[in-house]
């Protein structure tokens, strides 16, 4: 075995609820490194379906710091933790940068992390980010303005840095193999009658305008005879977000046409996917989701705002139609070109499957392998 491919011990500390940090564990697990979860025993507990996972759980918070500080440095060198992956940069990974002598770490930056487009956030915050940013022995972002940010918010020039998108595996993602779930979709959510169907695969917080998707449905060709799907993710905070929703359907005179999808697991995914005639993303500040991706590499035509962080990625009218941010007459007009135009869908389509199978999972698993070992190696 060559020295530089020698299995790693991958401490995650990352969002405990996202499917990412999941695939991600199950992934490396099954290329043969040691995974240990931090602090996401949900994430632990879905890895561990098909792969050994170890967890570490860190003391409360309302221990004084430094006593945090030496009781994980401790726990981590006994546990022969190689590389730390923070799976988005929050206040509390000070406790990562602060450490001496701790394990080298990589820095996954989200845009909610780095910006106040959504989150406002304070000056102790951004300067607990910034201090995470400036001692990473490696970053990595999903688009390349959200790299750059992470450089100017503190990720020093020399450190190793690089984009990397969390992909589909395009083998879960394929229509003949999610054939059956989607069969199982369509009589749950009583579509077989529906002429057209179209996706919010998105959260339904205000800054996800799903609110602005459903207007758009309503005023397009779309709401002829189709259904609108709006995804749920199983967070209490959804609650107030999918009442208001529903009172505008009513108000649109769609609510009939309109269902909320239950919460489902990663797994079902496919199916409910490949239900959809198209998907719509409404966001005005993102990176580029793994959602994409997976749309794409089903066949499932995209719209979505014209992004910095998309264009390298949703290449107008080649994968996806891209519409100004706010735009609902722009919005209408690609939800009714995909109504009526075939070889447009077809070009789409084409085109987003090839790009997919382009970015496929498993380059994602190599290149947050090859981060962890650069982050790893010794500086000079």
């Amino acid at each position: 075995m060559k020295p530089d491919a020698r299995p790693l011990t991958v401490l995650l500390h990352g969002d405990p609820r996202a499917a990412q940090q999941a695939r991600l564990g199950a992934a490396l697990a099954a290329r043969g490194h040691r995974v240990i979860v931090c602090d996401a025993p949900l994430i632990a507990e879905r890895i561990r379906e098909t792969a050994p996972c170890e967890e570490l759980r860190l003391p409360p918070p309302q221990l004084p710091e430094a006593l945090r500080r030496w009781w994980t440095r401790r726990r981590v060198r006994e546990l022969g933790v190689d590389v730390v992956h923070l799976n988005f940069v929050r206040p509390w990974h000070v406790i990562w940068s602060r450490m001496r002598g701790g394990p080298p770490y990589v820095a996954t930056a989200w845009g909610s992390d780095l910006t106040d487009h959504v989150f406002r956030k304070t000056p102790a915050n951004r300067r607990r980010i910034d201090h995470v940013l400036a001692h990473a022995s490696a970053v990595t972002a999903d688009s390349g303005p959200l790299l750059e940010l992470a450089r100017s918010r503190g990720a020093g020039a020399d450190v190793p840095a690089r984009r990397v998108l969390w992909s589909a595996d395009v083998g879960v993602f394929d229509r003949d193999r999610a054939a059956s779930s989607r069969a199982r979709w369509i009589e749950e959510l009583e579509l077989a009658g529906a002429r057209r169907v179209l996706l919010s695969p998105r959260q339904t917080k205000p800054h996800y305008h799903v609110d602005r998707i459903l207007r758009a449905f309503a005023a397009s060709r779309f709401a002829e005879g189709g259904v609108l799907l709006i995804k749920l993710y199983g967070r209490p905070e959804e609650d107030p977000h999918r009442v208001e929703l529903e009172r505008v359907a009513a108000d649109l005179g769609v609510g009939d046409r309109v269902r909320f999808v239950r919460p489902c697991a990663y797994d079902e995914l496919p199916g409910l996917y490949a239900t959809a005639d198209a998907a719509v993303s409404a966001l005005e500040h993102d990176g580029v989701p793994s959602t994409f991706s997976e749309l794409l590499a089903l066949g499932v035509p995209l719209v979505a705002t014209d992004l910095g962080s998309y264009r390298d990625v949703l290449v107008d009218g080649e994968r996806a139609l891209l519409v100004a941010p706010g735009d609902h007459d722009a919005l209408v007009s690609a939800l009714d070109r995909l109504a009526t135009d075939p070889d447009l869908v077809a070009r789409l389509v084409a085109g987003g499957r090839a790009w997919a199978k382009s970015v496929d999972w498993n380059g994602c698993v190599d290149a947050f392998e090859e981060i962890y070992r650069a982050a790893c190696a010794p500086t000079t």
